[in-house]
C-alpha cells in the first residue's frame, strides 16, 4: 500500500480538500439512488442530485443545513404528503431513527411514481437515507397481486367444473363446480388422489361413461399419452349430458373443463332455425357486413356489402381473401386510394391486432361516405360492418353550421328557454317560449321582470286558478329550494314542464316543456297496466281491488255481493282449429256480451286465458243466477268465424258475500269449486257453490294424490269383458277394463278415478300401461281381439300411434287382433287431428271402434269421416228398452244405419233374455254385457272361453 502511494502523481497526492468534496460531490450526483444524510441533529450534511429530482424538490431549499423537518414540509408543498400527515409523519420518522436500527418504507409521491425509502443509522451519529424508484416494481406487484386473485376468483366462480392432473395423474387441484357437477365428496377428490381412484369414485356415484371403468380409465390415459384433445361426451347420475375438454400441459399433467351440454344439444335444431331467421336478417339488413376467418378469409356476407363495393356473387366466394376482395373492389371502380390493396390490408390488419373497433371512414367513388368497423371475435376471425353515414355527415356539417349560428338555433329549439338574472329581470329568451304562452315580443323584451310577465300572462287566461300574485309567490317559494322541476296546468289544458337550473355566477335557466302528450301516454301506460290489452277489461289486480272495495262494504253497510267466475268450454278447439287470431276476436266477443249483459255497475274482468269474472251487487243469489242462465245461452250461440261455425260454451261458478265469506281469496276459492262442478256438469252450465263442495274437493284432492302413486304401486289390474256375435253366439274377444284396487280404500270406481286421471293428465301413463298389459295378455288368446279404450287425452298428447306400434310389437299380438274404442269426445276436441291419427292406426291393420253412440253431438259427420270397423251403442239405450220408446228407436235406428254403412254394431249392457232378444231383432250384429259374462280377471279368460264355447255348441 505504501509502495503504491509513493507512485501516484504529485498532482493527485496534492489535490486539496475542496477539490475532494467536489469529486465526491459529483459522484453522487450521478448515482441512480437518491441520498441525503443527516447529522445527530437531523439536519442534512449531504444530498445528492437524484434525491432532489425524485421529491421534486427545490435545490433553493434542499441544502446542507436543512433541518429534516423543513425537508418534509417542503416536500409537503410539492404535493408528496399530505398536509395534514405531516407532523404525524415526522415524529413517527423521528422514532424509528432514535431506536437506532434501520428501518424501510415506500411512499406514493405527486407525481404516481412510487419511491422505496431506506432509512440507516449512521455509527457516529446522524443517519441517512437512500431512495429508489420502484414505481415500475410496486405496479408489477400490484398486477400479479391482483392477477393471483382474479386467477384464485376465476376458479371459484367458473361456470365450468375444472380439475388439474400432474403428470403422474395425480389430482393437482379441482374447483367446487366440479365437485358439484358429479355430485363428489371433497374427500376423496383431493389433491394427490390418482386418476384411477377418481374415475372409480366418479362412477360410483351413478356418472356414466358408455364404458367400462378400467377401459374409461384406460382411454383416457391413452388420450394423456397421445396428447389427444377430443372432447369426450359422458352421462351425469341424473341423465345430464357433460362434456369433457381436456389441454396438456408441458410438464405431462393436464387440465380438462366440464361443460353441461345438455341444453345446448336440445336446442341444436332449434339453432338450426335460427340460423336460417339469421340469414333472413343478415339479407335485411341496412347496413354491409362481412364475416372473416382468423386467415382474413371471407366466410360470409349480405347482399348490402356486395352493392358497396360493387362486387359480384362470383367475386365474393367463401374463402376469398380480403386482400382479393380489396384489388376487386378498386378494380370495379367502388373506391379509389392513395394506397394499394396492400396497404389497405395492413390497415385493416393492425386495426383487428389491436381490438381497435372504433369507425374509420371511407369515401367511395359515387359520393357516399362509408363507415367501416373491424370487430375481433374470440374464438378468432372479426366482424366487418360498412354503414352508409352519407346523410350523418351531412348532418353533422349542418350541426356545425348552427352552432355557428346560436340565434337561429336558440329559436328553433322544441322547447322553449328563458334566462334569468339574480333579480328575475329576463335576460334572453326563444321563440318557443313565447309561443307556449301565447306573448307578444312587443310586451316581453330583456329587462322585463317575470313579475311582470306573470301579471301579463294571467291576463292571456294561461292560469285561470291563481292570481297573478299567489303565481309569483309560490314561483319565489319555490326558488328558494334551489334547482326544481313544476308542472303549470294552463288554461287550454295543455301541460307545461318547467325546469329551472341555478347559474354559476347568478341567475337562473329556465326551459319549457309541452308535455301534455307524454303525460297523455303515461295514463293509457298506466291504464294498461291495470286492464287486459285485448279485451280492454280490467285484470286481475283491478278486480282484486274492486272485490276488497266491494266486501267492506258489504261488511260496514249490509247487502250482497256476489263473484262469477266464467269459463269458455272448448275454446282450445277454436284456437287449434282456426288459430289464435280468430279465438282473439272470440275473446273479445265474449268479453263484450258479458260486460254488455251485467250492467255498467258491474264490474267485469278478464282473469287470463279464457277465464272472465264479474262482481255484481243485488239481491242475490237471484240477480248472478239470471246473469249466468243469460251469459250461458248466449256465449253458447257465438258467430261464426272464417266463415266456419264454432262450438262453444260458459261455465260458470257463482259465490255470495257475505254468505260464503268477507275473505276475497276465501271467495275466489268458493267460485272456483263452484265453477269445477260446473264444468262437471257438461257443457253450457253454472254452479252456486255449496258448502259440502268444499269436501268434495278435499276428498277429490286426497283421490287425486293416491292416484299419482297408484300406478307405480301397481294397484292396477285388468279384467275382460267377452263380446259375443249374435248370429251364431260365437265369442269374438274381449273388451279390457281397468280396475284400481286401493290398499285402503278398497275397489275405486272408474266413474270416480278416470275423470281426475284425464284432467291431471295420469291418463297418458296409465292408459299406456293399459294397452300394453292388454296385448301381452291377449297374445296368449286363441284368435280372438282384444278391444282397448282410448282417452281423448291421450290423442292430444304426442306419440299416440308409436305407442300402439310398440305395444303390438313387444307383446307379438297381430295388429287385427287388437280394437281400439274412441268416443264422440275424442273427436269432438279436434276432430280434424284425431281423425289424420285413426287413419294411421288403421293403416296398421288395428281395428276402429265409435264407442257411446248415441249420447254426443254430431256423430253422423264422423262416421262420413271415418270408416270405423264397429258402432257401439250405449248401455244407457238398451238398459232402458222396457221404458222408454225413445230408447227402441234410437237402437233400431243405429242398428239400421250399421247395416246401410257395412259396420258392425254391438250393443253394451245387455244383461236378459228380453234384452238379448230385443238387439237381436233391431239388427245388431254384437253384444256385450252379464247376460254372456261380467268382466273376469285374466287368469279366468281361458275357462270363460271354454264355457262360451260349450254353449255354442249346446245352442
Amino acid at each position: 500500500m505504501t509502495s503504491t502511494r509513493n507512485h501516484e502523481p504529485v498532482a493527485h497526492r496534492e489535490q486539496s480538500p475542496e477539490a475532494l468534496v467536489a469529486l465526491s460531490q459529483l459522484a453522487l450526483d450521478g448515482m441512480e439512488q437518491g441520498l441525503c444524510v443527516y447529522d445527530a441533529d437531523n439536519r442534512i450534511v449531504l444530498v445528492n442530485r437524484r434525491y432532489v429530482e425524485l421529491f421534486d424538490m427545490s435545490p433553493d431549499a434542499i441544502r446542507l443545513g436543512t433541518s429534516y423537518r423543513d425537508v418534509l414540509a417542503h416536500s409537503t408543498a410539492r404535493g408528496n404528503i399530505p398536509q395534514h400527515e405531516l407532523d404525524a409523519l415526522y415524529a413517527a420518522r423521528i422514532a424509528l431513527i432514535a431506536t437506532g436500527e434501520p428501518f424501510r418504507t415506500e411512499q406514493t409521491l405527486a407525481s404516481g411514481m412510487v419511491v422505496a425509502l431506506e432509512l440507516k443509522p449512521l455509527p457516529g451519529g446522524g443517519w441517512m437515507t437512500i431512495c429508489d424508484d420502484v414505481t415500475r416494481r410496486a405496479r408489477l406487484e400490484a398486477e400479479l397481486r391482483l392477477q393471483t386473485e382474479r386467477s384464485q376468483h376465476a376458479l371459484a366462480h367458473m361456470s365450468h367444473g375444472l380439475i388439474m392432473y400432474d403428470a403422474d395423474s395425480r389430482l393437482v387441484v379441482c374447483n367446487e363446480r366440479f365437485l358439484r357437477l358429479y355430485d363428489l365428496d371433497p374427500a376423496i377428490v383431493k389433491a394427490g388422489t390418482p386418476h384411477s381412484e377418481i374415475v372409480a369414485h366418479w362412477m360410483s356415484r351413478g356418472n356414466l361413461s358408455g364404458l367400462p371403468q378400467d377401459e374409461f380409465h384406460a382411454q383416457r390415459m391413452n388420450d394423456v399419452r397421445a396428447r389427444n384433445a377430443r372432447p369426450v361426451l359422458v352421462t351425469r347420475y341424473d341423465g345430464r349430458m357433460v362434456q369433457a375438454a381436456s389441454r396438456f400441459m408441458p410438464d405431462g399433467g393436464w387440465v380438462t373443463v366440464h361443460e353441461d351440454v345438455t341444453e345446448r344439444l336440445q336446442y341444436e335444431e332449434t339453432l338450426k332455425q335460427q340460423n336460417f331467421m339469421l340469414d333472413a336478417a343478415l339479407e335485411n339488413m341496412a347496413h354491409g357486413l362481412a364475416f372473416y376467418d382468423s386467415e382474413m378469409r371471407l366466410r360470409v356476407c349480405n347482399t348490402t356489402y356486395r352493392k358497396i363495393y360493387l362486387l359480384s356473387p362470383d367475386e365474393t366466394r367463401p374463402g376469398t381473401h380480403l386482400s382479393e376482395l380489396i384489388a376487386r373492389s378498386m378494380a370495379n371502380g367502388a373506391f379509389s386510394s392513395e394506397d394499394g390493396p396492400e396497404q389497405v390490408l395492413d390497415a385493416a390488419r393492425v386495426r383487428i391486432a389491436r381490438g381497435d373497433s372504433s369507425p374509420m371512414r371511407r369515401r367511395m367513388s359515387n359520393g357516399t361516405v362509408v363507415s367501416v368497423r373491424y370487430c375481433s371475435l374470440p374464438e378468432g376471425g372479426f366482424v366487418a360492418t360498412y354503414e352508409d353515414i352519407t346523410e350523418r355527415e351531412r348532418a353533422v356539417e349542418e350541426l356545425s353550421e348552427q352552432y355557428r349560428r346560436f340565434d337561429a338555433a336558440l329559436n328553433n329549439m322544441p322547447h322553449g328557454l328563458c334566462m334569468l338574472d339574480n333579480q328575475l329581470r329576463i335576460i334572453v329568451y326563444n321563440k318557443r317560449y313565447m309561443e307556449m304562452y301565447g306573448l307578444s315580443p312587443d310586451v316581453v323584451k330583456p329587462g322585463i321582470s317575470m313579475r311582470e310577465v306573470m301579471e301579463y300572462s294571467c291576463s292571456l287566461g294561461n292560469h285561470p286558478t291563481m292570481t297573478a300574485a299567489k303565481l309569483y309567490a309560490d314561483y319565489l317559494e319555490r326558488l328558494r329550494d334551489g334547482s326544481h322541476t313544476v308542472h303549470r296546468h294552463l288554461g287550454d289544458g295543455r301541460i307545461i314542464k318547467l325546469n329551472h337550473t341555478r347559474m354559476e355566477h347568478g341567475g337562473w335557466v329556465v326551459t319549457y316543456e309541452d308535455v301534455t302528450e307524454r303525460h297523455k301516454t303515461q295514463a293509457r301506460v298506466a291504464h294498461m297496466a291495470r286492464h287486459d290489452s285485448l279485451t280492454d277489461l280490467p285484470n286481475r289486480t283491478v278486480f282484486r281491488e274492486k272485490m276488497g272495495d266491494g266486501l267492506g262494504e258489504v261488511g260496514t253497510a249490509g247487502g250482497e255481493l256476489a263473484v262469477l267466475f266464467i269459463d269458455l268450454d272448448n275454446f282450445k278447439t277454436v284456437n287449434d282449429r282456426l288459430g289464435h287470431a280468430a279465438g282473439d276476436r272470440l275473446l273479445r266477443w265474449v268479453a263484450a256480451q258479458i260486460k254488455e249483459h251485467s250492467g255498467e255497475h258491474a264490474t267485469v274482468a278478464r282473469l287470463g286465458g279464457d277465464e272472465f269474472a264479474v262482481l255484481q251487487r243485488g239481491p242475490q243469489p237471484q240477480s248472478a243466477e239470471l246473469l249466468a242462465r243469460r251469459l250461458v245461452e248466449i256465449i253458447g250461440r257465438p258467430p261464426p268465424l272464417e266463415s266456419q261455425s264454432i262450438h262453444v260454451g260458459a261455465s260458470i261458478g257463482i259465490a255470495i258475500a257475505p254468505d260464503h265469506g268477507l275473505d276475497a281469496d276465501e271467495l275466489m276459492k268458493c267460485a272456483d269449486l263452484a265453477l269445477y262442478q260446473a264444468k262437471g256438469k257438461g257443457r253450457g252450465a253454472y254452479q252456486l257453490f255449496e258448502p259440502e263442495m268444499e269436501e268434495q274437493a278435499r276428498v277429490r284432492h286426497a283421490l287425486e294424490q293416491d292416484l299419482r302413486g297408484a300406478l307405480e304401486a301397481r294397484e292396477f289390474h285388468l279384467v275382460f269383458q267377452p263380446q259375443v256375435r249374435l248370429d251364431n253366439s260365437e265369442l269374438t274377444g274381449f273388451e279390457a277394463l281397468l280396475r284400481w284396487q286401493h290398499p285402503s280404500r278398497g275397489l275405486v270406481s272408474p266413474a270416480d278415478f278416470i275423470p281426475i286421471a284425464e284432467e291431471t293428465g295420469l291418463i297418458v301413463p296409465i292408459g299406456e300401461w293399459v294397452l300394453r298389459t292388454a296385448c301381452a295378455t291377449a297374445a296368449a288368446w286363441p284368435d280372438i281381439t282384444v278391444a282397448v279404450n282410448l282417452s281423448p287425452v291421450q290423442f292430444r298428447a304426442r306419440g299416440l300411434v308409436a305407442m300402439v306400434t310398440n305395444a303390438l310389437a313387444e307383446a307379438g299380438l297381430p295388429p287385427q287382433r287388437l280394437e281400439l274404442e274412441v268416443t264422440e269426445t275424442a273427436l269432438l276436441d279436434d276432430s280434424e287431428a284425431t281423425i289424420e291419427i285413426l287413419h294411421q292406426l288403421r293403416a296398421l291393420g288395428v281395428r276402429v271402434s265409435l264407442d257411446d253412440f248415441g249420447v254426443g253431438y254430431s256423430s253422423l259427420s264422423y262416421l262420413r269421416k271415418f270408416p270405423f270397423d264397429r258402432i257401439k251403442i250405449d248401455r244407457s239405450f238398451v238398459g232402458t228398452l222396457g221404458e222408454s220408446p225413445e230408447s227402441v228407436a234410437i237402437v233400431r235406428t243405429i242398428a239400421s244405419l250399421g247395416s246401410v254403412l257395412g259396420v258392425e254394431t254391438t250393443a253394451e249392457g245387455v244383461e236378459t233374455v228380453e234384452q238379448l232378444d230385443f238387439v237381436r231383432e233391431c239388427g245388431c250384429t254384437a253384444v256385450q254385457g252379464y247376460y254372456f259374462g261380467k268382466p273376469c280377471p285374466a287368469a279366468e279368460v281361458d275357462r270363460v272361453i271354454a264355457r262360451l264355447n260349450e254353449v255354442r255348441r249346446v245352442a
